[in-house]
């Protein structure tokens, strides 16, 4: 008897992926997957554990499905919560929530069919070599696609739980990376990401990141290539030029620095000083002038000052970002910062946020709004939220508008923009469709 589950996935790009390869593992099995959480026999929730927030979003789905389930006189499906979540709480959470039957961690994925065939209510969060190299993922993003080139992280970054979720870094095979990008490019995905907690410190033998992106750029044909994440500590001038050279890779980087106070990134073991941090950006900006650069950056860490706080408000109001993702201290049990004397109180995390939030929001605006009557090359991605649109993504991973259009998802379009909403933009097409 066939089986159908729900997924629903929480936190990063990589738990897109995971959620991907899940539903490959399943429908393999013969599992089918439904849109409707109502009429499943299994509802798999993707989890992340990266920030208070993703977890506390998660739990309070896990408690509110239970409790729905218990008012219901029909019978209650299987309750499996994957990714780091599952990995960081284990067993714990079957002790906690009593509706919850299965805890898998992100390397026991394979194992799902199996668990949820079986009788037995368990947490599996074995930490394991495997990659998923041989699972073919359900893309569900059409015309943008995942690849994963590696998975953990050795950076042990004192405020991040991680390494502790998602185990130690180990590098796919480059050849399997390298047929998996050419048949998504054979297959119409105009935009190809490539996924690593650090991209930067892929290795495969004589394969560093550099070279890996000069041969996936080949691979990819016209698709455009984008990677994720990048620590400024290991991006290297060899990984700029590529960019620079390589015409189907994307001029955007996201290059988080957390901090603009050396004291405060010496806290959290991040492998930089600021003027490193700088002459990354001044590499990045000589090589590329029209590159789009996002980051992320951390308010109130235990022990920053109100000097230090300054100190990362003027590297915002200096590198002048086009887009920023700024969020308050999270403690994370088990990180060296949890530990940390010197807390910042939460409501001065808080004002120190919303400060950051103004400034970056001004100067996105105003970035934005730069791009005026500029002609732009975009990939239509798909049907926008409101009726008769469209949307599409930039190089620089702006998202457009067009309004009455009715273009294939994975073309590409030249567009003038008119009009700037801080990230969102509204653009006319003025040019010949690409394909």
């Amino acid at each position: 008897m066939s089986m159908t589950y729900y997924i629903h996935v929480y936190g990063c790009q990589m738990n897109v992926h995971d959620s991907e390869i899940i539903s490959g593992i399943l429908e393999l099995e013969g599992f089918s997957s439904t849109e409707d959480p109502e009429s499943a026999d299994v509802i798999l929730l993707v989890s992340c554990a990266v920030r208070e927030h993703a977890e506390t979003r998660v739990l309070g789905r896990l408690s509110q499905l239970g409790g729905w389930w218990r008012g219901r006189k029909s019978g209650k499906p299987l309750m499996v919560l994957c990714g780091c979540v599952a990995q960081e709480h284990g067993d714990g959470l079957l002790k906690r929530f009593r509706d919850l039957d299965l805890v898998v961690g992100p390397d026991c994925y394979r194992d799902l069919p199996g668990l949820i065939r079986g009788s037995a209510r368990i947490s599996v969060v074995d930490f394991r070599e495997g990659d998923y190299t041989g699972i073919e993922p359900v893309r569900v993003e059409f015309p943008r696609a995942y690849v994963t080139i590696m998975r953990g992280c050795d950076n042990f970054c004192s405020y991040c739980i991680v390494p502790y979720v998602r185990g130690r870094e180990r590098s796919r095979k480059s050849d399997v990376i390298l047929s998996e990008v050419a048949a998504l490019s054979e297959g119409g995905y105009g935009e190809i990401t490539l996924l690593g907690q650090n991209v930067n410190s892929y290795h495969d033998e004589k394969i560093s990141f550099p070279l890996l992106l000069r041969r996936v750029a080949s691979a990819a044909g016209t698709s455009w290539i984008r990677f994720v994440t990048s620590h400024p500590k290991d991006l290297g001038r060899e990984t700029v030029e590529v960019m620079a050279s390589e015409k189907n890779i994307c001029r955007y980087l996201h290059l988080p620095f957390q901090s603009g106070s050396d004291v405060i990134l010496k806290k959290m073991n991040r492998g930089y000083t600021v003027q490193e941090y700088l002459e990354r950006i001044e590499v990045l900006r000589e090589a590329m002038p029209d590159i789009v650069l996002s980051t992320d950056v951390i308010a109130g860490f235990p022990g920053e000052s109100e000097e230090d706080f300054q100190k990362t408000a003027d590297l915002l109001e200096k590198v002048r970002f086009d887009n920023a993702f700024l969020f308050k201290y999270s403690e994370r049990s088990g990180t060296t910062a949890c530990g940390l004397e010197d807390s910042v109180p939460e409501e001065e995390r808080l004002a120190r946020l919303n400060h950051l939030q103004e400034l970056q929001r001004m100067i996105t605006i105003e970035k934005s709004g730069e791009l005026l009557g500029r002609t732009l090359r975009i990939l239509i991605t798909g049907p926008a939220k409101k009726p008769r649109q469209q949307a599409g993504r930039t190089e620089g991973n702006r998202i457009v508008i067009l309004d009455d259009t009715d273009f294939c998802p994975g073309s590409f379009l030249n567009v003038k923009i008119t009009r700037a909403d801080g990230w969102t933009h509204f653009g006319e097409p003025c040019g010949n469709m690409e394909s």
